[in-house]
């Protein structure tokens, strides 16, 4: 009989140690559940601002305009379709767009200067304003 009441303690002990773990981690489980919403950081917000890369983009394909124009007049060929493409993607977003250039005297023939193109361009929509002005040089 001896040996059959410490078997039985044995097992009342095994039996209450898994009780207690599945019990410790039912509630870890539902503690974690009642706060996961409050862990998760939203970064749709950010996302949904798309006007700091519209205007990182515009500006930098504005550059890009510039350095890969080969002579005045392509120069200021390129410039007036790529603001007219600006003006009206700006338009379709509801976005008011400033974009203003003006180029320092440009020669293609000898003595040929390095044309610098001086650039002012605002972008404003409802809950932001940007603006930059900057040159670039052609080469």
């Amino acid at each position: 009989m001896v040996f059959r009441t410490h078997s039985l303690l044995k097992s009342r002990k095994a039996q209450f140690f898994i009780l207690s773990a599945v019990a410790i981690v039912t509630i870890i489980f539902f503690v974690s559940r009642w706060l996961e919403p409050y862990t998760i950081v939203d970064t749709s917000s950010i996302a949904l601002k798309d006007e700091f890369y519209i205007f990182d983009n515009i500006v930098e394909k504005i550059k890009e305009t510039v350095r890969t124009s080969k002579d005045c007049e392509e120069l200021k060929y390129n410039l007036d379709e790529y603001k007219n493409f600006v003006d009206n993607f700006a338009a379709e977003k509801n976005y008011k767009m400033d974009f203003y250039y003006t180029i320092s005297p440009c020669y293609n023939e000898p003595p040929s200067f390095n044309a610098v193109v001086e650039v002012k361009i605002s972008l404003e929509s409802s809950n932001i304003k940007l603006t930059s002005s900057f040159s670039v040089t052609m080469p």
